[in-house]
């Protein structure tokens, strides 16, 4: 989350959220009020929630989104959702789920396990998502995307509240806290779009079109793919996988493979 003093961005990672928070910086006059990045609206301000402000979010394409994590995940190691897979793991058997020389399979066993709520268990300790009922049904995507974009996730998103896929989407439906939401697909032309059409109203510089013009086109924080297309990495099975434990984004979001 990204604050600023007249609207909030609710920043998916993975979803071209450091190059919008990057153009943010060279279109704003001011600093953000708070930035706690990746986290819910309700973990900076815990009793306001908007407080009247704008808010907007950004969405991927899941299949697309797996890949990208994957394969981002194998360039930053560290990366703070799998830090702890690769400890528990050990380098020899980790390696099997972050291995670039092998990347179909690789990616196939590191999507089987990410659904694998026996393995998440025990040996993604440190997120949250092992520890949650939902895990279940919901993809480690949808769940991160619910977490973002709506309101006391910890409290809101526990097996007394949501139990299966369509309470999910219904609790999504009735508490998103975005007031729009741009797709990475055409990321750079709408948000440059919406920039030029507000950019008065959220008190960016008045050279805001000139900004867009040198920065707007410029990708940050890519990962490096072996294969030519997401599509590329998935088997049928693979395919379906995402398509049942994602149904919530693709389904919001009127995404196909």
């Amino acid at each position: 989350m990204i604050e600023y003093e007249k609207f909030i961005y609710l920043d998916v990672y993975k979803t071209g959220s450091t190059y919008i928070a990057a153009l943010l910086r060279k279109l704003m006059a001011d600093k953000p009020i708070r930035v706690t990045r990746h986290a819910p609206v309700t973990k900076g301000r815990p009793f306001f929630w908007k407080q009247g402000k704008y808010a907007f979010a950004t969405v991927r394409n899941p299949w697309d989104w797996y890949v990208s994590m994957w394969a981002y995940s194998i360039k930053q190691p560290n990366v703070l959702f799998f830090r702890d897979v690769r400890k528990v793991l050990g380098p020899e058997k980790a390696k099997k789920l972050f291995d670039n020389e092998n990347p179909k399979e690789s990616f196939a066993t590191w999507l089987r396990a990410l659904s694998d709520p026996k393995f998440l268990n025990e040996v993604m300790i440190g997120h949250p998502y092992s520890k949650t009922s939902l895990n279940k049904f919901l993809g480690f995507y949808s769940y991160r995307f619910m977490r973002v974009t709506t309101p006391h996730p910890i409290l809101a998103m526990g097996w007394w509240n949501i139990r299966n896929m369509n309470q999910a989407i219904k609790h999504q439906k009735r508490w998103a806290l975005y007031d729009k939401v741009f797709k990475s697909e055409t990321l750079t032309e709408d948000f440059s779009n919406f920039v030029l059409a507000n950019h008065e109203r959220f008190g960016m510089k008045p050279n805001a079109e000139k900004i867009l013009r040198k920065n707007a086109p410029t990708p940050k924080n890519t990962s490096n793919r072996t294969l030519s297309t997401y599509r590329d990495y998935y088997t049928d099975e693979l395919r379906e996988l995402v398509a049942s434990r994602d149904r919530l984004v693709i389904e919001l979001f009127d995404y196909e493979f």
